[in-house]
């Protein structure tokens, strides 16, 4: 396991916040801003652990996580949805988390499914 997180959100502030909380944490955090972007990214890279939100341009995050499991290879990565709307129905994720989420709630979950912890100097 790697100490990889992807983060799919297309607020880029959204975006640039989650991933800066995962790097102060020890975590290489990849970022992408549609779904069609992180699949190519899980192919690529093999993230431990996403977190995406659940309205996405094009595909959306709960079809996003059904993709991701239904993937062999990717079948034990970790994700996490979160969203400002209700939690939607259908998806694969392990967790949902509600927006504004609490950011030590995201960091403990990280640190809970990432599958390693890394190093903090």
């Amino acid at each position: 396991m790697t100490n990889r997180v992807l983060v799919v959100e297309d607020d880029p502030a959204i975006r640039r916040m989650v991933s800066l909380v995962l790097e102060e944490q020890g975590y290489e955090a990849l970022t992408a801003e549609d779904a069609e972007m992180a699949m190519e990214l899980v192919s690529k890279h093999s993230p431990s652990a996403v977190i995406s939100d659940v309205r996405l341009s094009g595909m959306d995050g709960a079809t996003l996580s059904r993709r991701i499991k239904s993937t062999p290879e990717f079948a034990n990565t970790s994700v996490l949805l979160i969203s400002a709307y209700p939690e939607p129905d259908g998806h694969a994720a392990d967790t949902f988390l509600a927006k504004p989420f609490d950011v030590n709630a995201l960091i403990e979950w990280v640190k809970a499914n990432s599958g390693s912890r890394p190093e903090i100097d």
